[in-house]
């Protein structure tokens, strides 16, 4: 934390809003992205983000280390994004991209694959909401495991964990579904990171 932060800190826990909205403006991109990874609805998340600063603002007297600020905002941005994805009946999945590369050449493969994108995609809603969340940072955002266990205030070890049961799930879930078709199929397997 710079000494312009740790001044705003200061201030702010005194009750100056001027010296909170200048330490928080600059987070509020980071904070919505994060509630945006979560909820995957772009107006709840600018919701849950708002009400992420009112309850910082609201608690600031609660904030045992200065420096810890940030830690702090995006920790209140998970928690009120995990307690509205609780809330959710049904909770959108990512977008798995469609290669119609191949699709172009062979129709019959164009449908091999869409049938294929249908079954991941059925395979990521059967996940545990933790699991699906987890597989989405690491291996659709490119996160580290160290990073997503940052973003969900969790052990590395616990996204690790994550990580390998929904790939299994995956596994288990394609491979059961799967055509009996020599040399085809769909791994789920990425880089450890």
């Amino acid at each position: 934390m710079d000494a312009r932060q740790a001044s705003l800190v200061a201030r702010a826990r005194q009750g100056d809003t001027a010296a909170f909205e200048a330490l928080v403006q600059p987070l509020w991109p980071q904070a919505y992205r994060l509630a945006l990874h979560f909820l995957q609805d772009p107006g709840l998340s600018e919701d849950v983000a708002q009400e992420a600063l009112t309850r910082a603002w609201l608690r600031m007297s609660q904030l045992r280390d200065d420096a810890a600020f940030t830690g702090w905002l995006l920790r209140i941005v998970a928690n009120l994004a995990r307690n509205a994805l609780g809330r959710a009946r049904e909770t959108p999945l990512a977008e798995v991209p469609e290669d119609r590369s191949k699709a172009a050449d062979d129709p019959l493969s164009g449908i091999a694959q869409r049938e294929q994108r249908q079954r991941l995609l059925a395979a990521l809603a059967a996940l545990r909401p933790s699991e699906r969340l987890a597989v989405e940072l690491v291996l659709r955002d490119e996160l580290s495991y160290r990073e997503a266990a940052r973003i969900l205030a969790v052990p590395t070890g616990s996204v690790k964990t994550l990580v390998h049961r929904a790939r299994a799930k995956l596994q288990a879930a394609l491979d059961e579904d799967r055509p009996n078709v020599e040399g085809g199929g769909l791994h789920v397997y990425g880089d450890v990171r």
